[in-house]
C-alpha cells in the first residue's frame, strides 16, 4: 500500500484511534415499515407480464423477487407463473407487448385468476467501457527531514464503466382495468478503476491502485436488480434496522457500587444481544430506585422497542422525559420516534392481515 503524502502509518492509526475513539453505545432496532404502495394490501394474486423492450429480464426479476418476498416467514404475494400467462395469449392470438394496454391485460389477468397485473417498459439499458493512462509516482527514499530523496515516476491503464437503465412499470386492476400505480426508475452505474483505488481521509490520499470494476453487462445486470428490488420494496411491508443510542451514566445522586455494577452488566447484556436478560435487569434496578431515573427507564424503554413491545416502550420513554430537567436528545428522538414506529406498524399488519 503506498500514501501519497508525507504522514507515516503511525499518525494514520493516530488519526483513525481519534475518530473512532468516542463511539456510543447503540442497540440495533428492526421497525416495520408498511409498503409504501398499499394498492396491492387486498390483491396479492397477481402476475407480471412480459416487459416491452425487456432485453435485460427486468421482469422476471421482479417476478422472482415478489414470489421471495416474506414477511415473518410468510408469503406476502401469490404469484401467478407466467407460463400460464403465455398460455392464455397464445389461445386468444395475443402478443406479450399488447399487455400494456390496461384492457388487454385486464382481460387477461381475468383468464389467469389474479386480481392485479404488473405491467413495464425497458426504456433504456445502455453501457460504454473505456480507458485511459494515467501518470502515477512513488517515492522510493526518503530524506531524515522526511522530504522525498527518489521518485519512481509511471504510467497505470485506467478503466471505464458507464451504464444506464430506465424502464416504467403499471398495476393494473383486473377487474376495472385502472391502472392503480404507475412509476419511472432511473438508474447509472459510473466507475473508474483507478478512482475506486483512491480513499480521500481528509489530510492523506490512500492509493491502492486500480481496483476491478464491473463491465458494461455486470453494470447493466446490477441495476436491473436494484429497480427490481426497489420495485418490490415498495409494494411490500418490511423491516428496517435503526441503530439506537444508550444511555451509559447513571443519573443517580449516589448510586451504590451494586447498581452501578448491575447497569454496566445491562449494558453488556444488550451489547450482546441478551435483551431479556438485560430488560429484566434495568426493570430490577428502576423498581429499586422507584422510578427516580431518565437514564435506566430510557435504556429499559430502548431495549423494550427492541423486542417489539412498542406501547410499554412508550411507557418508558414518557418516565425518562418526566425526569428530565434540561432537553436530552436521545429521548427526544425516541418520543418523537415511538408514536410514528406504533402508527407504522400498525398499518403494516393492516395490510398483511388482508
Amino acid at each position: 500500500m503506498k500514501i501519497s503524502t508525507k504522514m507515516s502509518l503511525l499518525a494514520l492509526a493516530g488519526a483513525t484511534m481519534l475518530m473512532s475513539g468516542c463511539a456510543q453505545k447503540k442497540v440495533n432496532i428492526k421497525m416495520l415499515e408498511p409498503a409504501e404502495v398499499g394498492v396491492l394490501a387486498n390483491k396479492k394474486k397477481i402476475a407480471v407480464t412480459k416487459f416491452k423492450n425487456d432485453t435485460i429480464g427486468l421482469a422476471g426479476k421482479i417476478e422472482s423477487n415478489l414470489a421471495k418476498a416474506n414477511i415473518d416467514g410468510k408469503k406476502y404475494f401469490t404469484v401467478v407463473d407466467r407460463n400460464q400467462m403465455h398460455k392464455i395469449l397464445a389461445e386468444q392470438k395475443l402478443q406479450s407487448s399488447e399487455l400494456i394496454d390496461p384492457a388487454t391485460a385486464s382481460k387477461i389477468g381475468k383468464l389467469i385468476g389474479v386480481q392485479a397485473m404488473i405491467t413495464g417498459e425497458v426504456v433504456t439499458a445502455t453501457g460504454t467501457m473505456g480507458s485511459y493512462k494515467k501518470d502515477k509516482k512513488e517515492c522510493l527514499n526518503y530524506t531524515k527531514d522526511g522530504q522525498c530523496a527518489r521518485w519512481h515516476f509511471y504510467k497505470v491503464t485506467c478503466k471505464t464503466t458507464s451504464a444506464t437503465v430506465a424502464a416504467n412499470m403499471h398495476i393494473i386492476d383486473v377487474q376495472t382495468a385502472a391502472v392503480l400505480y404507475g412509476d419511472s426508475y432511473n438508474k447509472t452505474y459510473n466507475a473508474d478503476s483507478c478512482k475506486a483505488g483512491e480513499t480521500n481521509l481528509g489530510l492523506l490520499v490512500l492509493d491502492t491502485g486500480p481496483k476491478q470494476i464491473l463491465s458494461k453487462n455486470q453494470a447493466i445486470s446490477k441495476l436491473a436488480d436494484e429497480i427490481a428490488k426497489e420495485f418490490t420494496l415498495k409494494l411490500v411491508p418490511h423491516y428496517v434496522n435503526v441503530n439506537v443510542t444508550l444511555l451509559d451514566e447513571l443519573d443517580l445522586e449516589n448510586p451504590t457500587e451494586s447498581q452501578e455494577k448491575r447497569f454496566e452488566n445491562a449494558l453488556k447484556y444488550i451489547k450482546q444481544n441478551r435483551l431479556k436478560k438485560a430488560e429484566k435487569m434495568l426493570q430490577k434496578l428502576l423498581d429499586e430506585v422507584n422510578g427516580e431515573s431518565a437514564v435506566i427507564a430510557y435504556d429499559l424503554g430502548v431495549v423494550k422497542e427492541a423486542l417489539g413491545k412498542l406501547e410499554e416502550a412508550k411507557k418508558m420513554f414518557q418516565l425518562a422525559d418526566e425526569k428530565t430537567v434540561e432537553p436530552v436528545e436521545a429521548i427526544n428522538q425516541a418520543i418523537l420516534r415511538i408514536d410514528e414506529e406504533i402508527e407504522k406498524r400498525k398499518k403494516a399488519q393492516e395490510q398483511m392481515s388482508k
